[in-house]
């Protein structure tokens, strides 16, 4: 029987060499693997989505007088106008002195803010006894207005500094309907400054709800004159 010494058959034992430097890599992958298997957690845990939505909200239905059946007034409520830094966004607005905005990335609304306004004005209209419709935007168009009301938003944030307050401000225009062009009304609102603690949204989005409201009581009270 003719027997060779295993040296003779790997040379200088090179070839045993080599064949432990190919597969120790992948035995070091399999302790890797089983230390991972063994508890250590390498994917970060889940967390919750701390993002809070809000929306205006108007008087409860037992604060706004019945609907008014007998009204003379047919009004049109065009699309409001809304300032591009509130336009572009959902999130709720913070101003810091005159020129810094900050976003609020947690606090937003649930629906676009301009909306929301239009929403609360076509409820204040409805609730003056001199309205008897409101068709408002998008306007379908085959129904006589007797006046058009148009609204730009100045302010509707908050505002941080000594003192944190809620700022709402808008101006409006009431003109003729029937393209004769006559202005009944064009004026600035202004809602009181009312404080806030700069942290608590949910209580902005109450403060400014309060200055949409008195903008429609406000419109409602120019159409009744």
């Amino acid at each position: 029987m003719n027997s060779k010494n295993p040296r003779e058959l790997n040379g200088d034992g090179a070839g045993v060499a080599r064949l432990r430097r190919r597969f120790l890599p992948a035995w070091a992958l399999m302790a890797v693997a089983a230390t991972v298997l063994g508890g250590c957690q390498l994917l970060p845990v889940a967390t919750a989505d701390a993002t809070r939505f809000f929306v205006l909200t108007g008087p409860t239905a037992s604060g706004l007088s019945v609907a008014h059946t007998g009204g003379r007034l047919q009004i049109g409520l065009r699309a409001v106008e809304m300032p591009a830094y509130l336009r572009s966004t959902k999130s709720m607005v913070v101003r810091d002195g005159a020129n810094e905005i900050r976003y609020q990335d947690y606090a937003r609304w649930a629906e676009p803010l301009e909306a929301g306004v239009l929403r609360i004005l076509k409820e204040q209209l409805l609730a003056s006894p001199v309205v008897r419709g409101v068709d408002a935007h998008p306007m379908r168009g085959d129904v006589a207005r007797d006046y058009d009301v148009s609204v730009r938003i100045i302010r509707c944030e908050g505002a941080a500094g000594s003192d944190d307050v809620a700022r709402f401000s808008a101006s409006y225009e009431i003109v003729a309907a029937d393209g004769s062009g006559k202005v009944l009304a064009s004026r600035t609102f202004s809602a009181p400054e009312t404080a806030w603690n700069g942290k608590d949204f949910g209580a902005l989005a109450t403060l400014l709800s309060e200055g949409v409201t008195a903008l429609g009581g406000q419109i409602a009270g120019d159409l009744a004159k």
